[in-house]
Protein backbone atom coordinates (compact mmCIF):
# COMPACT_ATOMS: atom_id res chain seq x y z
CA UNK A 1 0.00 0.00 0.00
CA UNK A 2 2.90 2.30 0.70
CA UNK A 3 4.26 1.75 -2.82
CA UNK A 4 0.89 2.65 -4.32
CA UNK A 5 0.73 5.84 -2.28
CA UNK A 6 4.20 7.01 -3.34
CA UNK A 7 3.35 6.31 -6.96
CA UNK A 8 0.25 8.56 -6.73
CA UNK A 9 2.24 11.38 -5.16
CA UNK A 10 4.86 11.35 -7.88
CA UNK A 11 2.22 11.60 -10.68
CA UNK A 12 0.15 14.33 -8.99
CA UNK A 13 1.99 17.36 -10.59
CA UNK A 14 2.69 18.56 -14.16
CA UNK A 15 5.83 17.61 -15.96
CA UNK A 16 8.25 20.22 -17.23
CA UNK A 17 7.34 19.39 -20.85
CA UNK A 18 3.63 20.00 -20.20
CA UNK A 19 4.37 23.39 -18.63
CA UNK A 20 6.66 24.37 -21.52
CA UNK A 21 4.02 23.45 -24.13
CA UNK A 22 1.39 25.46 -22.24
CA UNK A 23 3.69 28.50 -22.10
CA UNK A 24 4.38 28.24 -25.85
CA UNK A 25 0.64 28.03 -26.65
CA UNK A 26 -0.16 31.04 -24.45
CA UNK A 27 2.76 32.99 -25.94
CA UNK A 28 1.71 32.31 -29.55
CA UNK A 29 -1.90 33.17 -28.72
CA UNK A 30 -0.86 36.42 -27.06
CA UNK A 31 1.33 37.34 -30.05
CA UNK A 32 -1.54 36.74 -32.49
CA UNK A 33 -3.94 38.80 -30.38
CA UNK A 34 -1.46 41.70 -30.20
CA UNK A 35 -0.90 41.58 -33.97
CA UNK A 36 -4.65 41.63 -34.59
CA UNK A 37 -5.06 44.52 -32.16
CA UNK A 38 -2.27 46.47 -33.85
CA UNK A 39 -3.78 45.79 -37.29
CA UNK A 40 -7.18 46.95 -36.06
CA UNK A 41 -5.59 50.11 -34.69
CA UNK A 42 -3.98 50.87 -38.09
CA UNK A 43 -7.23 50.12 -39.93
CA UNK A 44 -9.13 52.38 -37.56
CA UNK A 45 -6.67 55.25 -38.01
CA UNK A 46 -6.78 54.83 -41.79
CA UNK A 47 -10.59 54.80 -41.77
CA UNK A 48 -10.60 57.97 -39.67
CA UNK A 49 -8.18 59.68 -42.08
CA UNK A 50 -10.18 58.51 -45.10
CA UNK A 51 -13.45 59.83 -43.65
CA UNK A 52 -11.82 63.12 -42.69
CA UNK A 53 -10.25 63.39 -46.17
CA UNK A 54 -13.67 62.83 -47.73
CA UNK A 55 -15.26 65.50 -45.54
CA UNK A 56 -12.47 68.00 -46.25
CA UNK A 57 -12.57 67.22 -49.97
CA UNK A 58 -16.33 67.77 -50.09
CA UNK A 59 -15.84 71.02 -48.18
CA UNK A 60 -13.32 72.21 -50.77
CA UNK A 61 -15.58 71.15 -53.65
CA UNK A 62 -18.38 73.14 -52.02
CA UNK A 63 -16.09 76.17 -51.73
CA UNK A 64 -15.20 75.86 -55.42
CA UNK A 65 -18.86 75.59 -56.32
CA UNK A 66 -19.57 78.69 -54.23
CA UNK A 67 -16.94 80.58 -56.24
CA UNK A 68 -14.36 81.10 -53.50
CA UNK A 69 -11.46 79.90 -55.68
CA UNK A 70 -12.40 81.62 -58.96
CA UNK A 71 -9.37 83.92 -59.00
CA UNK A 72 -6.89 81.16 -58.07
CA UNK A 73 -8.05 78.28 -60.27
CA UNK A 74 -6.43 77.63 -63.62
CA UNK A 75 -5.37 74.04 -64.33
CA UNK A 76 -3.76 73.02 -61.02
CA UNK A 77 -4.19 74.37 -57.52
CA UNK A 78 -2.52 73.18 -54.32
CA UNK A 79 -3.38 73.87 -50.70
CA UNK A 80 -3.53 72.56 -47.15
CA UNK A 81 -6.20 72.31 -44.51
CA UNK A 82 -4.24 74.21 -41.87
CA UNK A 83 -7.15 76.63 -41.43
CA UNK A 84 -9.36 73.70 -40.43
CA UNK A 85 -6.73 72.50 -37.89
CA UNK A 86 -5.58 69.58 -40.08
CA UNK A 87 -2.07 70.61 -41.11
CA UNK A 88 -1.17 67.08 -42.14
CA UNK A 89 -3.89 67.05 -44.82
CA UNK A 90 -3.30 68.69 -48.20
CA UNK A 91 -5.13 68.90 -51.49
CA UNK A 92 -4.53 69.25 -55.20
CA UNK A 93 -7.25 70.40 -57.58
CA UNK A 94 -7.23 69.74 -61.32
CA UNK A 95 -9.77 70.96 -63.83
CA UNK A 96 -11.03 69.36 -67.02
CA UNK A 97 -8.82 66.69 -68.55
CA UNK A 98 -5.72 67.71 -66.60
CA UNK A 99 -4.07 65.02 -64.49
CA UNK A 100 -2.55 65.02 -61.04
CA UNK A 101 1.20 65.59 -60.73
CA UNK A 102 2.43 62.01 -60.35
CA UNK A 103 0.14 60.85 -63.13
CA UNK A 104 2.17 63.02 -65.48
CA UNK A 105 5.40 61.40 -64.24
CA UNK A 106 4.23 57.95 -65.33
CA UNK A 107 3.33 56.60 -61.90
CA UNK A 108 -0.34 56.38 -62.81
CA UNK A 109 -1.18 52.79 -63.61
CA UNK A 110 -3.44 53.66 -66.54
CA UNK A 111 -0.82 55.77 -68.34
CA UNK A 112 -1.42 53.98 -71.66
CA UNK A 113 -5.03 55.10 -71.51
CA UNK A 114 -3.98 58.63 -70.60
CA UNK A 115 -1.45 58.83 -73.43
CA UNK A 116 -4.22 58.43 -76.00
CA UNK A 117 -5.78 61.64 -74.72
CA UNK A 118 -2.45 63.44 -74.83
CA UNK A 119 -2.04 62.70 -78.52
CA UNK A 120 -3.39 65.94 -79.97
CA UNK A 121 -3.22 64.72 -83.59
CA UNK A 122 -5.72 62.00 -82.89
CA UNK A 123 -8.40 64.42 -81.70
CA UNK A 124 -7.80 67.36 -84.05
CA UNK A 125 -10.86 68.19 -86.10
CA UNK A 126 -10.37 70.40 -89.15
CA UNK A 127 -14.06 71.31 -89.33
CA UNK A 128 -14.13 72.80 -85.83
CA UNK A 129 -12.05 75.98 -86.02
CA UNK A 130 -13.37 77.74 -82.88
CA UNK A 131 -13.37 76.65 -79.28
CA UNK A 132 -16.38 74.79 -78.03
CA UNK A 133 -18.00 76.50 -75.08
CA UNK A 134 -18.80 74.02 -72.38
CA UNK A 135 -21.55 74.46 -69.84
CA UNK A 136 -19.89 72.26 -67.21
CA UNK A 137 -16.34 71.65 -66.03
CA UNK A 138 -14.96 68.50 -64.42
CA UNK A 139 -13.34 69.31 -61.08
CA UNK A 140 -11.20 66.67 -59.40
CA UNK A 141 -9.59 66.97 -56.01
CA UNK A 142 -7.01 64.69 -54.45
CA UNK A 143 -6.77 64.92 -50.67
CA UNK A 144 -3.55 63.52 -49.21
CA UNK A 145 -3.03 62.52 -45.61
CA UNK A 146 -0.33 60.73 -43.57
CA UNK A 147 0.43 57.17 -44.68
CA UNK A 148 -0.37 54.56 -42.07
CA UNK A 149 1.07 51.09 -42.48
CA UNK A 150 0.24 49.38 -45.75
CA UNK A 151 -2.77 51.59 -46.48
CA UNK A 152 -2.92 54.32 -49.12
CA UNK A 153 -2.72 57.99 -48.29
CA UNK A 154 -4.91 59.77 -50.81
CA UNK A 155 -8.53 60.12 -51.85
CA UNK A 156 -9.73 61.43 -55.21
CA UNK A 157 -13.16 63.02 -55.59
CA UNK A 158 -14.68 64.21 -58.86
CA UNK A 159 -17.63 66.48 -59.50
CA UNK A 160 -19.07 68.25 -62.53
CA UNK A 161 -19.85 71.92 -61.86
CA UNK A 162 -21.32 74.72 -63.94
CA UNK A 163 -18.59 76.60 -65.81
CA UNK A 164 -19.55 79.98 -64.33
CA UNK A 165 -19.27 78.69 -60.76
CA UNK A 166 -15.76 77.42 -61.36
CA UNK A 167 -14.30 80.29 -63.40
CA UNK A 168 -16.82 83.09 -62.87
CA UNK A 169 -18.91 84.80 -65.52
CA UNK A 170 -17.04 85.94 -68.64
CA UNK A 171 -16.55 89.69 -68.80
CA UNK A 172 -17.14 89.68 -72.55
CA UNK A 173 -20.30 87.60 -72.16
CA UNK A 174 -23.29 89.52 -73.50
CA UNK A 175 -25.86 87.89 -71.23
CA UNK A 176 -26.57 90.94 -69.00
CA UNK A 177 -27.10 93.16 -72.07
CA UNK A 178 -29.59 90.71 -73.59
CA UNK A 179 -31.60 90.57 -70.36
CA UNK A 180 -31.61 94.38 -70.12
CA UNK A 181 -32.89 94.65 -73.70
CA UNK A 182 -35.79 92.27 -73.04
CA UNK A 183 -37.00 94.13 -69.94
Amino acid sequence: MHALRSRLHSRAGFTLAEVAVTIVIVGVSLTLVLQALNGAKFASAHTRNLKLARDLGLLTLGEIEAGLYQEDLRDHFFGTYAEQDHEEFGFEIVLGDEVFEEMEEGEYEYSAFYSRFKDSDRYDDDDDEGEVEEDFEKVRIRVTYPKIGKYGNSLILEQWMPWDQVYGADEEDGTPDVEAGNG
